[in-house]
């Protein structure tokens, strides 16, 4: 048998480790368990001062090395020390916390095998929780796949996530990662390795999953840095140390182009927009409207008597919307205030707004320049004049402008649909976490989104009463249908807005697919999103009737949902209601609270992966009417008891008529 010591393996898999322990196993098993065994596993441990040394004395695979420091030296010591040590003819970049797919290595392996000019493959990436639930996908990873893509894009930003790659040792050469660059170090050695003419190439499917959670080692290492800094000084080190070698091409000139981009880009967004803002809407604010929503404020605030404000960006159509009506409608004999400071793309809500309160509609009141301040003044000033008053707030800056001028018995309520902790976003929400102490309750309609906030305030060192201000309270849905027999053709159902993150775009696709292979299998239905050329599908643009929308939720079989994000979709909710039957990625708490036995929910948010196997299970469920109807019955059973309104209006009703004294 050889001797693992002496003998040299195919692939070294490069690990660092920095108080790994709660991942560090399951990071290990997936490296171990490959599909290809010729490699050697290097963790090097930068001085853990967890469980990660006990972790690594206990295995006993031949193929792994570790390497244990005392003293912590940062990632990029590490990641030198690992590049010069690694023994293998190719070496794998592998966090402790990740997951690696079963067939990573051997798929690289093979490609550079193939093509011996490549110095470096990479592949696309999904996000996990610290849960191991699916969070979507690395932000920059799919914005680039072909060689040439790759090449175009790195100078302006780094399009190559750093723990899926594998890099050819002999193209490495002596370039090693920058010990002065702090942050963007793997993007700086990538611009090094195509400034020397190397090619850079990926496999454009998920074969790596990176854990977000602020003990990373990537989110420890730029923890401090703003991306946009990191881009500068990435780009500034890798200039520098190209002209000392004396090269002058035309790449390099891209790569000082993106520098001067990116540079007049942090001028713009840290000095000019605000100027920008403010001139814009001097030049388009009706003058004629101002002084119309002038006298809108005057006369609600006469007339409001009671004590709870409600504040909203919109009143258009939309799962939020209906959520934040369902809320109010709880106190509609207090006839509460209700503001709405964002431009609405319809009045959807607007009549079942009104019915609940004193409606005020004035979005360019409170963003214009000359009139902004004194319009929160004005409403600030009547809520500091009612006793005990309740601030109730979603999806608006307003709700913790105005919070910090309100008077101390003031009970405000901030409800977030939905929230994914990111080490290097949730710039909003770091912000508003000054006031922390003055918010009695941040509500989440997601399980999934609360336990991603709690993880954003221990992050940031907020341990006091978490768990008496975070609480969870369901949606719920109005009026439940009977399970109805499987439609021929199947009816497969879209209803979302027609915004990017609903991804309206993927439900043609799998429409367009079903309907090429299987003709006259199904009947597609997409509503609230603009109309396009497509003879495949139903668009009856958006439906604002609730008795129509739950009349066509029964005509239907099946829901398709293609968010890439979501706290818990009303959409679903609103299908179970009438028996049909929810097929959805593992967005938000979806994974949490659909079961298969009423549901379909793909392995992955990634658009190719999420279709094939949406695809496939609506060719199974049309080949099964008897399990379809079963499922169908059980989604009903299920929304009825959920998404029950009368918990819902009670539990609201409660918390909002909480007296201040037991607050």
């Amino acid at each position: 048998m050889a001797d693992p010591a002496t003998t040299v393996p195919a692939v070294t898999v490069l690990m660092p480790a920095h108080n790994a322990a709660r991942h560090l196993e399951e990071a290990l098993q997936s490296v171990l368990g490959q599909t290809f065994g010729d490699l050697e596993l290097l963790v090097i441990d930068d001085g853990s001062t967890d469980g990660t040394s006990a972790i690594m004395a206990r295995s006993t695979d031949p193929r792994v090395r570790y390497v244990r420091h005392t003293r912590n030296r940062g990632l990029v010591a590490v990641l030198n020390e690992g590049l010069d040590q690694a023994k293998g003819r190719y070496i794998a970049r592998m966090d402790a916390d990740d997951v690696m797919m079963p067939t990573r290595l051997e798929e690289q392996t093979a490609l550079l095998d193939k093509d011996p000019g490549l110095a470096l493959v990479a592949t696309f990436v999904d996000l996990i929780g610290a849960d191991g639930n699916p969070l979507g996908q690395w932000n920059t990873d799919r914005a680039a796949s072909t060689e040439k893509e790759i090449r175009d894009l790195m100078p302006r930003t780094n399009c190559i996530a750093h723990p899926s790659v594998m890099i050819r040792r002999s193209a490495l050469g002596d370039l090693r990662y920058a010990p002065d660059q702090t942050g963007a170090e793997d993007w700086d050695l990538w611009l090094r390795l195509l400034a020397r003419g190397h090619r850079i190439g990926k496999i454009p499917r998920p074969l790596l999953r990176y854990r977000v959670h602020p003990a990373s080692v990537m989110a420890a290492s730029k923890k401090h840095v703003p991306l946009a800094e990191r881009l500068l000084r990435a780009r500034r080190r890798y200039l520098s140390g190209e002209w000392r070698r004396g090269r002058f091409d035309a790449f390099q000139l891209r790569v000082i182009a993106a520098q001067w981009r990116t540079r007049a880009g942090v001028v713009l967004h840290q000095v000019l927009p605000d100027l920008a803002r403010n001139i814009h809407r001097l030049l388009t604010y009706s003058p004629f409207k101002l002084l119309k929503e002038q006298h809108q404020l005057k006369q609600a605030l006469a007339n409001w008597q009671g004590r709870h404000v409600f504040v909203f960006s919109y009143l258009n159509t939309g799962g939020a919307e209906q959520v934040h009506a369902d809320i109010m409608a709880t106190v509609a004999d207090r006839r509460p205030l209700i503001v709405i400071t964002g431009f609405s793309k319809d009045q959807g809500f607007a009549e079942g707004f009104a019915a609940c309160g004193h409606l005020l509609e004035i979005p360019r009141l409170l963003h214009h320049p000359f009139t902004a301040k004194a319009a929160q003044r004005r409403i600030v000033a009547a809520i500091n004049t009612k006793e005990a008053p309740v601030l109730f707030g979603s999806n608006t800056d307003h709700f913790f402008h105005w919070l910090p001028l309100l008077k101390p018995s003031t009970r405000a309520l901030q409800l977030i649909h939905a929230f994914l902790y990111q080490p290097q976003g949730n710039t909003k929400h770091k912000a508003w976490l000054a006031l922390y102490d003055r918010v009695e309750r941040y509500i989440f309609i997601s399980r999934q989104a609360r336990q991603d906030f709690r993880e954003l305030l221990r992050v940031n060192g907020i341990t006091r009463e978490v768990e008496n201000k975070l609480e969870f309270i369901p949606n719920a849905v109005h009026g439940f249908g009977t399970v109805t027999e499987v439609q021929r053709p199947l009816g497969v159902l879209f209803v979302g807005r027609d915004a990017p993150e609903k991804r309206p775009e993927l439900f043609l696709r799998l429409a367009e697919r079903l309907e090429r292979g299987h003709p006259g299998v199904f009947r597609f239905t997409a509503v609230g999103i603009s109309a396009r050329d497509r003879t495949t599908v139903d668009l009856p643009g958006t439906i604002t009737d609730p008795d129509r929308l739950r009349r066509l939720y029964a005509e239907h079989d099946l829901l398709v949902v293609t968010s890439s994000r979501e706290g818990f979709p009303l959409v679903i909710m609103e299908a179970m209601a009438q028996g049909t039957v929810p097929v959805t990625p593992p967005v938000g708490d979806v994974p949490n609270r659909l079961e298969p036995s009423f549901s379909v929910v793909t392995s992955s948010v990634e658009a190719e992966v999420m279709l094939a196997e949406m695809e496939q299970a609506l060719m199974a469920l049309a080949s099964d009417p008897v399990r379809l109807k079963e499922m169908k019955r059980r989604a009903l059973e299920r929304a009825r008891s959920e998404f029950d309104p009368e918990a819902f209006r009670a539990r609201y009703r409660a918390l909002l008529m909480m007296p201040a004294s037991s607050a």
